[in-house]
């Protein structure tokens, strides 16, 4: 049996020692520490609503609120070039869809974009 070494005295004077009762942990290079994850569903995409969108096409939206509340758009050809149009929002679009087949209304986001400092 291995001798435990002396880590310091206490503060009446006595010596006491450290011992190690807990089994070595493999570290297999587990930086993410998936090792201690619960076991998780893995979501399965709908194909149907990959790169589908449901956004208002801008011929059919009012212009005074698309100058007002959607300055963040986009014109078409950078648009089809941005990396943001190139994800693959399946399950959010599909999640989206849904909700507006079953309360009829559109859900409503808020977008940040730019700079507060100059206003």
């Amino acid at each position: 049996m291995a001798k435990p070494q002396n880590t310091g005295t206490v503060a009446n004077g006595a010596q006491h020692a450290q011992i190690s009762t807990a089994a070595p942990t493999p570290v297999q290079g587990d930086l993410n520490n998936t090792s201690s994850m619960r076991q998780i569903e893995e979501v399965h995409a709908n194909p149907e609503f990959a790169f589908r969108s449901l956004a208002i096409p801008t011929e059919e939206d009012d212009p005074d609120t698309l100058a007002k509340y959607r300055p963040f758009l986009l014109d078409g050809e950078v648009a089809a070039q941005d990396w943001v149009a190139k994800l693959e929002l399946a399950t959010a679009t599909e999640m989206s869809y849904n909700d507006i087949a079953k309360t009829g209304e559109r859900l409503k986001v808020l977008v940040l974009y730019g700079s507060l400092r100059a206003r």
